[in-house]
């Protein structure tokens, strides 16, 4: 099967394409104007596929439906910007053209964000942050890919996407943003499992302490002892130990 290559967005690109919007509403037909007057803000792979601007756009227009289920553009609550996380996680971690190599490219998100669909970037985060638009961890749809091929159960799991739509932001962060942690899944995971397991014992608003001091732990442990290395039940004893140690030292 041909991989089909997506449209990668240069660094330069996105300042171009956000400098020029300035303080107006930036569109998908405004940002398409701009790299129109600068083709080397724009590339493909090279080689090893076909070149498909219409995957680019098909996505976005899943994701925009998405958004407006959720509530784009007129509801910007916590709980619409929370529900378009979880399905938009799930559905792009389900793509199938989403498996490949381009799926890990930077720049294949930054042309996705900025171009495809600058406005629901804003929408989900109305201060129109440069990294949120930018490739990398805090790219408003790239994190959710990778929350949702994190965190997916399996598909045999009764309740596959539990993790996806259980977890806070607050912990999400915690988990992809620490690079030793985003970059070992099984310990991720285990992770997301016992902040699941813990909020139900503690309740979900006193999670975010207990997170925050868990997941140092884990990371000083993890400096100690290679975590990856040890078998599944004594990764997950110790993680859960952590969050012992963390609601116990905050109870104190």
């Amino acid at each position: 099967m041909s991989v089909l290559l997506l449209p990668r967005l240069t660094a330069l690109g996105i300042s171009n394409i956000l400098e020029s919007a300035g303080a107006d509403q930036l569109t998908p037909t405004k940002a398409r104007a701009i790299i129109e007057d600068g083709a080397s803000m724009l590339s493909y792979a090279a080689s090893g596929g076909s070149r498909s601007e219409d995957l680019a756009i098909q996505l976005g227009s899943a994701i925009r439906d998405i958004a407006t289920r959720s509530g784009f553009p007129d509801n910007s609550s916590q709980v619409a910007r929370s529900r378009f996380d979880h399905e938009a996680a799930i559905y792009l971690a389900c793509h199938p053209e989403l498996g490949t190599g381009e799926s890990l490219r930077d720049d294949v998100w930054s042309y996705l964000a900025t171009v495809i669909a600058p406005d629901i970037v804003a929408w989900r985060y109305p201060d129109s942050a440069p990294h949120r638009f930018s490739g990398g961890v805090r790219n408003t749809l790239q994190r959710l890919w990778s929350r949702g091929r994190v965190l997916d159960r399996g598909e045999d799991h009764p309740d596959r996407w539990g993790l996806v739509r259980s977890l806070s932001e607050d912990a999400a962060v915690q988990i992809f943003e620490r690079p030793s942690v985003a970059g070992n899944v099984p310990l991720a995971v285990a992770i997301a499992e016992e902040w699941v397991t813990m909020a139900a014992k503690v309740g979900r608003g006193r999670m975010e302490p207990i997170m925050r001091r868990a997941t140092k732990l884990v990371r000083l442990r993890n400096e100690i002892v290679d975590i990856a290395g040890l078998p599944a039940e004594e990764r997950d004893t110790l993680v859960a130990h952590c969050f012992e140690l963390a609601r116990a030292s905050l109870e104190d």
